[in-house]
């Protein structure tokens, strides 16, 4: 008989896994975009970003940017924006983003701290906190090939024997953790079951 079950599965990444994908799509972005269709100089350039979970306890992530201001009004070398962030995940997209956030610069200068955040959260958010997402597909697929080799060759549970194939993999829950994430992904699979120790199933 064939039954569709729900398998929970627990799957932690880490923060320097994170970072390195967020490397490639952030680093060396201006701030706006330069575009054909105006000669203004950006404003600033995107040099490194970090991640860490935040100390708050709250479910938030840190997410640093190193960036270099360009325009001669707020020009300084490197400044760097912490941003705390609540992630989320895009079932649709298999994504990991970032769905409320709060950005603070940190420098010397309370009023440059002030200037540089109200410019920003105007002009950067589109580049780097929609930008910020992350794709875990590869982990999520890798997840899938693994449960179905083992219900390709039967997966033995206390008197049961079952068969089958994960027909779909989503992202139940998302928690920031002090040095990871962690994911728990609902498998649902197509499964056939076969009992054969009825005494392991039997109340003790």
């Amino acid at each position: 008989m064939e039954n569709f079950v729900k398998i929970q599965v627990p799957v932690t990444i880490s923060y320097p896994a994170l970072e390195s994908v967020l490397r490639k799509q952030l680093v060396g972005e201006y701030i706006p975009k330069p575009s054909e269709d105006t000669n203004a100089t950006p404003y600033a350039q995107i040099l490194d970003v970090g991640l860490a979970g935040s100390s708050s306890g709250t479910g938030d992530i840190i997410l640093r940017v190193r960036i270099r201001i360009l325009r001669t009004i707020l020009k300084r070398d490197n400044v760097d924006l912490y941003v705390q962030a609540t992630p989320g995940y895009d079932n649709a997209t298999q994504q990991v983003y970032i769905r409320r956030f709060n950005m603070q610069a940190q420098t010397s200068s309370r009023f440059y701290n002030s200037s540089l955040e109200v410019l920003v959260n105007k002009v950067a958010y589109n580049q780097i906190i929609q930008k910020a997402r992350v794709n875990v597909q590869q982990i999520v697929a890798g997840e899938l090939t693994k449960a179905n080799g083992m219900l390709e060759t039967g997966m033995e549970l206390k008197g049961l024997k079952l068969t089958g194939a994960v027909e779909e993999v989503r992202v139940q829950d998302i928690t920031p953790k002090s040095n990871r994430m962690f994911l728990n992904l609902e498998l649902q699979a197509k499964m056939e079951v076969d009992v054969f120790d009825l005494s392991e199933l039997l109340p003790a």
